[in-house]
């Protein structure tokens, strides 16, 4: 099996992505797929707003492929930052200051690619913090809580449009950095006021330790951060007294191999001083060693440090280069019993945490608590609308959510009994029912519930139907730790009959009475009152305004006795959206426990 090398796309991204590099057998433009390295680019989590715009790459650049994703980039720099920066005007009035410790300064130095925007604060105004993203509508995501690192979420339309991942430390379960230090070598950036950047000391330990204990791989955006750091000038001494007190020196030195392997793989040379490479392979165990020669081939390590060797040594080309699990985990390890700036208590603790979170996550075991919310209204008030966004917010949360829709009287096997009921009443019935105007179908519905008998018959017949259609689709995703969202629910059945029956207490009913108690009660439910002559318009189906009224009424009716929050259906959809995402995802996270997540420690607020 011959080895795996670089593409012709992924030497030229690797170009792109570095404008200070000059391209050594970079293959011609003219060979090159723009959509294939904007995916490139995009995978390595490269800003395309910083890439190489020089004229030797302007045909490529100016593709519209390329004018495309940047646009489209621009207009997520732009809304991303102009939330950083209203909370962090709000916390500046509160003398509250921050650090982004993803951004090392590269332009754009507003980390928009990252997956949440890491930014530090410091221990004491933790509390300060939370509660002012809660006041812009941010929700805490307690379900991917860590030790010291909060992540909380803004949506529109059920959409993320902002996520803040609030650190304490710069770690993963465990601090990898001097904090006290890195704050006073912060500084703002060149491009950017409000952008806080470490120092390139800090940036060089975060990007090291970030892409080997965290992703396991170099990935090309970590080689240019990386380059950048050296640029601005480390101070190796710091970086390696950094590393001994919190017990990962042997980490430091192989995440620091491994980042120059990856740049003199991509770019033909390192800018990391040789003999601090050298010093790094030296120092680690002899086994690491063995396992990295294996891997990746001593010969094209060895060039790392020993120029003269590199003609013909070409290695392990991969990107990103994927790091092995194991390998990763063993430094990971060695880090929670070496580190010295904690006690021998503190340090048992974060080995039993971390296996057990990390064997849940490994098993791919998902526990989560059920709910079930619900959302009625007339036909046209945006139940559906509502519904899916809120379905898309809990998708984001990384939580199992069903949207369930029903009617009664809508199933298959029901619309056979009926057909086969007015076969028996004679052809009269069967010219009656020819589709016709909506209004039409309802009249003489309405005329046929007339009957006191048909109406006890229909009453049952869809009351068997919805507890059968609930059991399926609620109950059981229920009992299975589901979060279900239902678009009309118990009311809208009864709303329903109230408007054919002509009744205003339908819910007196004994049918009524059995629904209710042979279905599960809603955890948060919402009557969107929308006015008919709002609703109707919106409708596929347009229903008559005296049925929508009288459907009106009876949601008023029974809106206190079922326990159903009143939302106003006349205001902007988006503007409801927002609220009802922000409550019903607040209310939910604010009980984030499960008797699983308590065996694996994983629930809020546990081993902490």
């Amino acid at each position: 099996m011959s080895p795996q090398r670089f593409s012709s796309n992924e030497r030229v991204a690797a170009y792109l992505a570095d404008p200070l590099r000059t391209p050594r057998l970079a293959p011609p433009l003219s060979d090159c797929d723009a959509q294939a390295i904007v995916g490139i680019l995009r995978k390595n989590k490269v800003p395309l707003l910083g890439i190489n715009a020089s004229e030797e790459y302007a045909d490529l650049t100016r593709d519209p492929i390329f004018q495309d994703a940047r646009h489209q980039e621009a207009q997520d720099l732009a809304g991303l930052r102009a939330e950083y920066v209203n909370l962090k005007g709000r916390l500046a009035k509160q003398g509250i200051s921050d650090a982004m410790i993803k951004s090392v300064g590269l332009a754009p130095p507003f980390p928009y690619r990252s997956d949440n925007l890491d930014v530090l604060y410091k221990p004491e105004h933790e509390q300060q913090v939370r509660q002012t993203l809660r006041d812009l509508g941010y929700v805490e995501l307690t379900n991917v809580e860590e030790p010291l690192k909060y992540l909380f979420r803004k949506f529109h339309m059920g959409r993320s449009v902002s996520a803040i991942h609030l650190h304490l430390h710069v770690g993963w379960m465990v601090s990898f950095l001097d904090e006290e230090a890195l704050w006073t070598r912060c500084a703002a950036s060149d491009d950017d006021p409000h952008v806080t950047v470490p120092g390139p000391d800090d940036a060089m330990l975060t990007t090291l330790a970030h892409y080997f204990y965290e992703d396991k791989r170099v990935a090309l955006l970590d080689v240019i951060k990386f380059a950048h750091c050296l640029r601005r000038g480390v101070n190796w001494d710091e970086v390696y007294r950094v590393a001994d007190w919190r017990g990962w020196r042997d980490g430091l030195n192989v995440s620091l191999l491994l980042c120059a392997y990856q740049e003199r793989a991509l770019y033909g040379e390192t800018l990391a001083p040789p003999e601090l490479l050298q010093r790094a392979w030296q120092e680690c165990p002899g086994w690491t060693r063995a396992w990295m020669a294996r891997w990746l081939g001593e010969p094209a390590i060895a060039a790392l440090w020993e120029p003269g060797t590199a003609n013909g040594v070409a290695g392990v080309e991969q990107l990103p280069l994927r790091i092995p699990f194991v390998f990763s985990k063993i430094f990971f390890y060695t880090k929670l019993l070496r580190d010295p700036s904690r006690n021998t208590r503190r340090r048992i603790k974060d080995l039993a945490v971390h296996t057990a979170n990390g064997s849940k996550l490994r098993l791919r075991i998902h526990s989560q608590p059920a709910t079930l919310v619900t959302f009625s209204g007339v036909d046209g008030s945006g139940k559906t609308t509502q519904a899916q966004a809120l379905r898309s917010a809990f998708d984001t949360c990384h939580l199992r959510a069903k949207h369930v829709w029903s009617r009664g009287g809508s199933s298959p096997w029901i619309g056979l009994f009926t057909r086969w009921g007015k076969r028996r009443a004679g052809p009269a019935s069967v010219q009656e029912s020819t589709p016709g105007e909506p209004s039409d179908a309802i009249a003489r519905r309405r005329q046929q519930f007339s009957s006191r008998w048909l109406r006890w018959g229909w009453s049952w017949l869809t009351t068997a139907e919805l507890l059968l259609h609930y059991a399926r689709h609620v109950t059981v995703p229920l009992i299975l730790g589901r979060v279900v969202i239902c678009d009309r629910y118990i009311c809208d059945t009864l709303a329903d009959w109230a408007a054919y029956f002509g009744e205003t207490a339908v819910e007196r009913r004994l049918t009524a009475r059995v629904l209710r108690w042979l279905t599960p009660r809603p955890h948060i439910s919402y009557w969107l009152d929308t006015p008919p002559d709002m609703a109707r318009p919106r409708s596929a189906e347009p229903l008559p305004i005296d049925f929508l009224e009288a459907q009106s009424r009876a949601y008023q009716h029974m809106a206190p006795q079922f326990g159903m929050q009143r939302v106003d259906g006349s205001q902007g959809a988006s503007e409801t959206s927002d609220a009802i995402v922000y409550q019903v995802l607040s209310a939910y996270f604010s009980d984030y426990h499960t008797l699983l997540n308590t065996l694996f420690l994983k629930n809020p607020g546990q081993w902490r």
